[in-house]
């Protein structure tokens, strides 16, 4: 069961989010929602708590326990973590990173520590921290696999590596984009120095320090804001318009859409574009990336009242789906497309809305475009349990963003059960 029950109703209709481009976007704000006539009738799934019964915690458990024997059938002598069915890769920082945390999410808590995979998976990490607090062993990916050590070393709580937690974390923060010439990255965290910012690995990194216990009045924090802001689609909080050249050289002059949801940076989305009216152009929201900015404001410190967080709910409840990566319809292939990065897809699904209960003290009813209600915890939890494969591992199909490799694909997965069941929260 989650070890916080926590609630908030996501409803559709002016009682909770205004029309697009309404200019009262802050009326009904301390209104009770009204929710919608039901469609299809109410799933049986939810209950009073939104948590899992016996049956399912059971399931879960069990899923827990088959992945765990999977991961370690891909960790090496030295503690590193690899993808065995992968020729010739080695072990390496992020996956073992995750690994390590996926360990911790099937451990209980007061065996973490003598844990003598968890351990060594630790120790692998902490052989590659540099002078300046970096855990890394590939440059290009310098703050995504700081973020990933920095939240695998917080989530066990070995005292012994504490000191090369707070290093690493220190490096984070000192990361953070705070020059003003670069406008469009302030207050977000590139993949290296010298990078633009990003959603994705702004939200590893606020993960991380969340996960580390980062004071809430942090400047950090603050700072996030004016980022995850410039992610969304929001004529009032992104006014104007940008011009882009394509990669056939055609100019585009691109401008926000108003359905709340958000893109990968400023400039760019991996969903793409969609031609208006008007000749113009908009950046196409989708899934994970509008999860990852609920998550970010919610770090910033930005209240579920906020008209921003409202916005970025409201595009959830019209978009609920754990069939796919939402936001690809308009893909050559949308099948296809809609299934890139899916195990990511519900890891930030579980950790933006497990941070938005904690933000409201109150536990959570997804209700979707057509009235129906949904429990969130058990429906992302059947989604995952449907795909494991019979060795306990996961593996996406489409091989994007590194998820047709079964280990990192299975450390998404079970993290993110980790969060549904409260291990991880």
């Amino acid at each position: 069961m989650p070890k916080s029950l926590l609630v908030l109703t996501l409803a559709l209709g002016l009682a909770f989010l205004p029309a697009c481009g309404d200019d009262k976007a802050g009326d009904g704000a301390g209104e009770k929602p009204t929710p919608p006539a039901a469609g299809g009738g109410e799933p049986a799934a939810v209950d009073a708590t939104g948590g899992f019964d016996a049956a399912l915690e059971k399931e879960v458990a069990d899923a827990i326990a088959k992945a765990r024997t999977f991961l370690l059938s891909q960790q090496q002598d030295n503690g590193g973590f690899t993808d065995r069915a992968v020729e010739q890769m080695r072990e390496n920082v992020s996956f073992t990173a995750m690994a390590v945390s996926a360990l911790v999410a099937g451990t209980p808590s007061m065996n973490v520590s003598k844990d003598e995979h968890i351990r060594k998976g630790l120790a692998f990490l902490v052989k590659f921290q540099r002078e300046d607090g970096a855990i890394v062993d590939d440059p290009k990916w310098t703050n995504y696999c700081t973020s990933a050590a920095v939240s695998a070393l917080a989530m066990a709580k070995v005292g012994e590596f504490r000191s090369n937690q707070s290093k690493a974390m220190a490096y984070l923060e000192k990361s953070q984009i705070v020059d003003e010439a670069n406008k469009d990255s302030f207050g977000g965290f590139p993949y290296k120095d010298g990078q633009s910012a990003d959603g994705s690995n702004a939200f590893i990194t606020v993960s991380a320090l969340e996960d580390a216990g980062m004071p809430k009045d942090s400047i950090v924090r603050k700072r996030m804001e004016r980022f995850a802001s410039g992610l969304q689609n929001s004529s009032e909080s992104n006014p104007g318009e940008i011009v882009i050249t394509t990669g056939e050289g055609e100019e585009r002059t691109v401008v926000s859409s108003d359905d709340g949801g958000a893109i990968y940076r400023r400039g760019e989305s991996k969903a793409g574009l969609v031609k208006r009216s008007d000749g113009r152009w908009e950046f196409k929201s989708y899934g994970s990336m509008t999860y990852a900015v609920l998550k970010l404001m919610l770090f910033a410190g930005v209240g579920a009242d906020d008209p921003r967080v409202k916005a970025l709910v409201g595009w959830i409840s019209n978009h609920w789906t754990l069939e796919r990566n939402p936001g690809f319809e308009h893909a050559e292939d949308p099948q296809s497309a809609g299934q890139q990065g899916y195990f990511y897809y519900l890891f930030t699904v579980a950790r933006a809305l497990s941070a938005y209960e904690q933000t409201t003290g109150e536990p959570l009813v997804v209700r979707d475009a057509d009235g129906r209600k949904h429990n969130w915890r058990v429906e992302v939890a059947r989604a995952l349990l449907g795909r494991q494969a019979e060795d306990g591992s996961w593996r996406n199909p489409v091989d994007r963003w590194m998820e047709g490799m079964q280990t990192l694909a299975t450390a998404f997965a079970v993290q993110t059960l980790g969060v549904l069941n409260g291990r991880l929260e």
